[in-house]
């Protein structure tokens, strides 16, 4: 399922493909912007399927208010848009316009997180935990490109809201597409193991894969759980899995609060007992602007540090 070390590759603009391919295969499929096409790799589909693509312009509510709008006429529309606007300018006309309705309506959130290089406006760190308050609301943060393609095909045959964190640029593929397939609400272990329990979600997936390659180096033993599904998740896995461990860590491209630590927290606790469980992601402040492995540095989240921080809850 995980590639070895030297068999992952980087894809460029692999939205591009992604989208390109489905729309050519799905007709009923729509791709939406507001103005910020080409900056999340949306180029064949604007260029050779402009029936197929709406633009609004740089109305980010109208966007999500149009798309309701397209899937209540029988089309499966995709909206993209930075994570940032998604979650904060958006969220009310995801909830009434999409939330409220059956009707498949996908929001496809780019540069999530600290993923964007751009300063507090653009970085996206508290919607994972918004929008799984969401009645009925599907949440997914894909870790890699066969994650995100897969995972938009199951989008695009989920009924109601659907929020899913996108990838834009060079894109890591670090799961094997010939032996993973995306099913919501599924985990997947990537590393079995002893010691520390380590689970993570989207980007931070890829960390905590960089951090487990460091580990295996010092012989640390432990763990790599991938949660792409925020919500619906099967609580279940999470459990067993956490059983297993006296420690867990989750790893997450988020505030640490209402995310991914918050959910396994939470489902723990329904258990009454289980392993101590240290969150490690974005703190309680404001992200500096800069590249995302500055970003990733400043807060601990390299892969040298990261793996440290891991290694030191054994002692």
């Amino acid at each position: 399922m995980l590639l070895a070390r030297d068999e992952r590759t980087l894809q460029s603009s692999a939205f591009d493909a992604i989208s390109f391919e489905l729309c050519s295969r799905r007709k009923d499929v729509i791709m939406m912007s507001a103005d910020l096409s080409q900056y999340v790799d949306l180029f064949r589909v604007c260029a050779e399927l402009p029936e197929q693509y709406v633009e609004v312009g740089m109305a980010e509510q109208n966007l999500v208010g149009v798309a309701a709008g397209l899937a209540k006429a029988g089309y499966v529309p995709v909206a993209t848009t930075f994570g940032s606007y998604a979650s904060r300018r958006c969220f009310d006309q995801m909830v009434i316009c999409m939330g409220t309705s059956k009707n498949t309506g996908i929001v496809l959130a780019f540069t999530p997180g600290i993923s964007s290089p751009a300063p507090i406006h653009h970085q996206g760190t508290e919607d994972l935990g918004m929008l799984r308050a969401v009645p009925n609301a599907t949440v997914i943060d894909p870790m890699d490109v066969t994650d995100l393609a897969q995972a938009l095909e199951v989008a695009c045959e989920t009924p109601g809201l659907v929020y899913m964190r996108g990838h834009r640029g060079t894109t890591p593929r670090m799961l094997d597409p010939e032996t993973f397939k995306f099913e919501l609400g599924k985990t997947y272990p990537l590393r079995n193991g002893g010691g520390v329990g380590v689970i993570a979600c989207g980007h931070a997936t890829q960390w905590a894969v960089e951090a487990a390659d460091v580990l295996v180096e010092r012989g640390v033993d432990h763990s790599l759980l991938h949660v792409p599904t925020i919500k619906p998740v099967h609580k279940e896995e999470i459990i067993d899995y956490c059983l297993a461990h006296e420690q867990i860590v989750t790893v997450e491209n988020h505030q640490i609060s209402t995310g991914l630590g918050g959910l396994v927290s939470e489902i723990i606790a329904s258990v009454g007992r289980g392993p101590r469980i240290t969150r490690i992601g974005v703190p309680d402040r404001w992200a500096p602007g800069g590249s995302i492995g500055h970003i990733r540095k400043h807060f601990g989240l390299d892969a040298a540090t990261l793996a440290t921080r891991i290694e030191a809850l054994m002692q």
